[in-house]
């Protein structure tokens, strides 16, 4: 006999499982390099549910400073200077669209270390930061700092262009086929505006160099591109809804993709990230610093295993 237990364990069994909302944290100065990242956060929200964190940072003042000059305590200064970061950010977010539901915070500290301690503490899916363009203030809350946030963030970290206004249209993604770049690519389709195109972009080795049928260079440049069609057609079958088209470029990885995305104006750029060894730290920790603080548009740096972007794999 069927019990009325039995018939609601069948219902909850039956129904599609909701997707998570994603985790936003945005970090901004409370100023215009920052507008960019709060908009992409808002757009975010609008297409699929998510909460969104907007926090600032503010330096603390050198407890060390000489007693000879009449300030206030330390600790006085402190609180207040995060106090007026608190009221600024609550400024800069108030004319973004749904910014209402969104939660506010100050914290104190050094902001490349703040950023990364915070996402991992309110277990931010995103950090969003301003990419910065190099001046006075990239030191605080500009280039430099979102080049130590992707450093050691364990989650995706899009540095948005401070003229953005809402989600990408077309992105390039730096493909070697580790799983590092697939995420990238992955997290990246997530990230677009719908009937948006997304570019998988490989750098050949060789560059320059002739090939002869069955030489080494010959059976690289024909298995790389094997391998390219398998990545184009796997994002495809993710995301139909997006155009997905490869690209085999001669050259190295930081001017293959800086050059692809300014010949074909792209709005992101999107890498992987977090690679272990010494050598992947030095190496291709510099190509991705390189990107981010030569490139004209946004940029992406996602966490290299399949498990690190399960939240990305909902539905839009």
């Amino acid at each position: 006999m069927t019990t009325v237990e039995d018939s609601k364990t069948r219902k909850r069994r039956a129904a599609p499982k909701q997707p998570d909302a994603l985790r936003v944290l945005v970090a901004t100065a409370g100023d215009d390099d920052s507008v960019g990242a709060l908009w992409v956060a808002s757009a975010l929200a609008a297409q699929r549910p998510a909460n969104v964190l907007a926090l600032g940072v503010t330096s603390p003042f050198p407890h060390t400073f000489p007693s000879m000059f009449r300030v206030k305590a330390p600790l006085a200064i402190d609180e207040a200077s995060r106090l007026q970061m608190l009221g600024d950010v609550r400024e800069c977010v108030r004319d973004i669209p749904g910014s209402d539901q969104w939660e506010k915070a100050a914290m104190l500290g050094w902001p490349g270390d703040i950023v990364t301690a915070a996402a991992a503490s309110w277990k931010a899916s995103l950090i969003a930061i301003g990419i910065g363009r190099h001046g006075a203030l990239d030191r605080l809350f500009g280039t430099e700092t979102a080049v130590a946030v992707m450093k050691h963030a364990k989650v995706p970290v899009i540095a948005v262009a401070a003229s953005d206004r809402a989600l990408p249209r077309h992105a390039c993604v730096a493909i070697d086929f580790t799983a590092a770049s697939l995420a990238a690519a992955r997290v990246a389709t997530s990230l677009m505006a719908s009937g948006g195109k997304l570019s998988l972009v490989h750098a050949c080795a060789f560059k320059g160099i002739d090939a002869r049928p069955g030489d080494l260079v010959d059976l690289y440049r024909a298995g790389a591109k094997d391998k390219l069609d398998h990545a184009v057609a796997a994002i495809r079958r993710q995301s139909p809804e997006l155009t997905v088209e490869g690209a085999m470029i001669d050259g190295s990885p930081e001017e293959t993709i800086l050059g692809f995305a300014a010949a074909e104006r792209c709005d992101l750029i999107a890498l992987g990230g977090h690679e272990q060894s010494l050598i992947d730290r030095v190496i291709l920790g510099s190509v991705r610093t390189h990107v981010i603080r030569s490139a004209r548009c946004s940029v992406l740096i996602a966490p290299p295993t399949p498990g690190d972007v399960t939240a990305w794999r909902t539905n839009r």
